[in-house]
């Protein structure tokens, strides 16, 4: 893929930022799974910021194009700055852009990527749409950021999350040890709990959650 001028002209500019001290101990938070120019967020925003805003007015095509030569290159900031990027051009958002979102999940995942663009980028799809069959596939997938993902894209729909669906998906996978899976189960609870507090006691007394999805569920109980 042909990298773009704009993409390049933020390159430059990161790069005069690159602190290898920094990036060593970002790579270590995040146990070695990604290289780090080394910029930390205030920084990397306000680097990003003029990309940003001059992109986010280009068509949907163009801000997709954009996101996958960031998505691309192998400093793991550049995957934040196309995420901020795409969300910065949610009014332009067609089927284009939630596929994209969709296939971003599976690529160079963890959780630093995957809670932003399953709550902010999908979650903000899918919040005007009924049909959920996408997410119900997710469940049922043998990939946990999948999993993760059908979970959290309604993390920030408040009253308007769907109870059926979340209580459908945590039951069937409930049984998961992985961390990354009962995390977001309390986590997901603990959201809805905030408009729902006893709809969610009566689901993780009647379901039988326990240890790290109870205690993260019910963290503001009384």
């Amino acid at each position: 893929m042909k990298t773009s001028t704009a993409v390049k002209e933020l390159q430059e500019a990161m790069e005069f930022h690159r602190d290898p001290e920094k990036a060593e101990q970002m790579a270590r938070y995040m146990k070695g799974k990604f290289i780090y120019l080394g910029i930390n967020q205030p920084i990397r925003k306000e680097l990003s910021k003029p990309f940003i805003q001059a992109a986010k007015t280009l068509d949907m095509a163009d801000i997709l194009q954009y996101a996958a030569e960031l998505w691309k290159l192998p400093e793991r900031e550049y995957q934040y700055v196309a995420m901020e990027l795409l969300y910065a051009g949610r009014k332009k958002w067609n089927p284009a852009a939630e596929k994209f979102f969709l296939s971003l999940v599976t690529d160079k995942s963890w959780w630093d990527t995957v809670d932003y663009i399953a709550a902010k980028l999908i979650g903000g799809c899918l919040q005007h749409q009924t049909d959920r069959s996408i997410m119900k596939k997710w469940v049922a997938a043998d990939n946990i950021w999948k999993n993760r993902t059908a979970l959290l894209f309604q993390l920030f729909y408040k009253e308007k999350t769907d109870p059926d669906f979340l209580f459908w998906a945590i039951n069937e996978l409930k049984g998961k040890k992985e961390y990354f899976i009962q995390k977001a189960i309390g986590w997901s609870l603990r959201q809805y709990y905030r408009v729902a507090p006893k709809k969610v006691e009566a689901f993780v007394e009647a379901t039988g959650i326990h240890g790290l999805a109870k205690r993260e569920a019910l963290k503001h109980a009384g």
